[in-house]
């Protein structure tokens, strides 16, 4: 384990300045800055803080009177993690009823189908960096949302939808799919196929298994919420074939849908700007829906003439790899309300 890991784990209580240090110098995250926590005024401690040593009577040994902490009440936490990389099973039993795939050239000249995307998880060799933060000023357990980062790795966008969801009540948890894997961006189209959102739909089990061994997560309500290329791995991980990752509830933002023939029975919410021409989210994800059976839980919501990356950042419109990406305040703050009433109806209650 790392040594930043190995001093958080070990239960000692870090000033934000020598936390934000240490994670620089360990290599795991770009910068604590990166994280936008740079200024959280929030003390960062280690998951081993269960308990607090109560003032011991005199003439008792030391330690006699330690009592159980009320379970995670304010302040914060925001903890430096690492997320043991397990892989995912896959259900095979989803693709059974799919149509084969045949070629044109068939003796029986049967109309070729698109071929099934299912691709199981590269997981890294190693642990996942990430960092979990849970809300100020209540109790757990907490019911639990998976944020995933977009293809310039973290945590780009992330701290703000940490503390927007921290103040809806639920605890987040940001795991890094790129530094383990000796990645920093796959933006660049020549870089994609080195960290895939099949890939990262397995850092999704992954995170998902090691919050359920957490005291202050409710096992039963975990969600996950991606940004762009986390955004598609989102919509990837509802589908029948990741079932036993257990999830309740999935929202994609701005992130393409593929493959409608294996969507399952977990609720997923799109969120698009139909100007958006980075895997043209809106209009794939459109037709994904419409492939859906009635059962099939599946809503989307698309924004005319807003462009890629519309629920943060500054108001000037940038270029990246060919792409616009620009926010608008009405189809962020319209978002949001969709999406807390979403996680609500679906993870929480």
């Amino acid at each position: 384990m790392p040594t930043t890991l190995k001093l958080l784990s070990a239960g000692c209580v870090l000033s934000l300045a020598l936390c934000r240090g240490l994670l620089s110098a360990s290599g795991l995250w770009p910068s604590w800055s990166s994280l936008g926590i740079a200024d959280d005024p929030l003390p960062v401690v280690s998951a081993q803080f269960q308990h607090q040593q109560a003032a011991t009577p005199r003439g008792q040994p030391a330690g006699a009177n330690l009592v159980p902490s009320p379970p995670l009440v304010a302040p914060s936490l925001v903890q430096a993690v690492s997320i043991p990389a397990i892989a995912i099973s896959l259900v095979a039993g989803p693709l059974a009823g799919l149509p084969a795939v045949v070629t044109p050239a068939s003796a029986s000249n049967a109309i070729s189908a698109p071929p099934v995307l299912v691709r199981p998880p590269r997981m890294p060799a190693g642990p996942l960096p990430g960092v979990l933060r849970t809300p100020a000023g209540a109790a757990g357990p907490f019911p639990a949302v998976i944020l995933l980062h977009g293809c310039g790795g973290p945590f780009t966008g992330m701290p703000d939808w940490a503390y927007r969801l921290n103040a809806w009540g639920y605890a987040v948890l940001m795991p890094d799919s790129m530094s383990p894997r000796g990645v920093r961006s796959v933006c660049d189209p020549d870089e994609q196929p080195k960290v895939t959102p099949w890939d990262r739909v397995g850092d999704i089990g992954a995170a998902a298994a090691w919050l359920r061994t957490r005291p202050e997560i409710d096992p039963d309500r975990i969600a996950v919420l991606g940004l762009s290329h986390g955004g598609m791995t989102a919509a990837l991980a509802v589908q029948a074939p990741y079932a036993a990752m257990r999830l309740r509830a999935a929202v994609d933002y701005y992130g393409p849908c593929y493959e409608p023939r294996l969507h399952g029975s977990v609720p997923l919410l799109v969120l698009a700007g139909e100007a958006d021409d980075w895997g043209d989210p809106a209009s794939r994800c459109r037709t994904y829906g419409k492939a859906l059976r009635p059962d099939q839980p599946f809503e989307i919501h698309t924004y005319p003439g807003v462009f890629h990356a519309f629920d943060g950042g500054g108001a000037t419109k940038t270029i990246h790899t060919g792409h616009v990406l620009a926010y608008d305040r009405a189809a962020a703050e319209d978002s949001f309300v969709r999406v807390r009433a979403f996680l609500d109806r679906q993870v929480r209650n």
